[in-house]
């Protein structure tokens, strides 16, 4: 026998499929799409970096979030001169620069110029043209140990340690408990006087 407690099948289904719903069903492929133009890419600009130009480190906007960091878009020219690079050089060897940024705290700028100093240590640089190398190009024993590498100076947190030290026996005698209530008792007592003040 069929259960007919169970509610009647009344759906609407009018909804205009070709204009209003949009669908996902390429995701799958798209992710695909993404992966192999990623390698393509690094096929291209090997034995360059593939994840991009370097980026400074940079501290993120509003009062909330300043003490975060994050990668940024490009070095000020400040912290290039600082680092010793021209902005034209700095553009040919694989570092973002941005002319609008502005140097306002002294240790960030340190920083970004330190990490420049790092990047100029460690590059390779190949000659544009093999029969006529320029002096400033890398020699050749280290052309051929240069590698192609996915990522590079990642933007990282400083460690944080957290400082501790021995409960003084001064303090563990304290009832602090104490000492609390009765400051709030003095608050309280003090802003009384006041607002029987101001009603008057």
């Amino acid at each position: 026998m069929p259960n007919y407690k169970l509610t009647l099948p009344n759906v609407h289904f009018h909804k205009d499929w070709k204009t209003r719903v949009k669908t996902w069903f390429d995701q799958p492929a798209r992710k695909t799409r993404r992966k192999q133009n990623r390698i393509k890419k690094a096929i291209k600009v090997a034995p360059r970096p593939a994840s991009g130009s370097l980026r400074p480190i940079v501290h993120c906007q509003t009062q909330r979030y300043n003490m975060r960091i994050k990668s940024g878009r490009g070095f000020t020219h400040r912290e290039l001169k600082m680092a010793g690079i021209s902005r034209h050089q700095a553009m040919g060897i694989g570092i973002a620069v941005d002319k609008r940024r502005k140097n306002r705290s002294a240790q960030t700028l340190k920083e970004n110029v330190e990490r420049l100093r790092e990047y100029k240590e460690k590059l390779i640089l190949f000659p544009r043209r093999r029969k006529n190398p320029n002096k400033q190009d890398s020699k050749r024993e280290l052309q051929k140990q240069a590698k192609q590498v996915k990522t590079y100076m990642k933007v990282r947190y400083p460690e944080r340690t957290i400082e501790t030290r021995v409960i003084p026996q001064e303090l563990r005698e304290r009832d602090l408990a104490k000492e609390r209530r009765d400051k709030i008792q003095k608050t309280k007592e003090r802003l009384i006087k006041i607002r029987q003040g101001k009603k008057k």
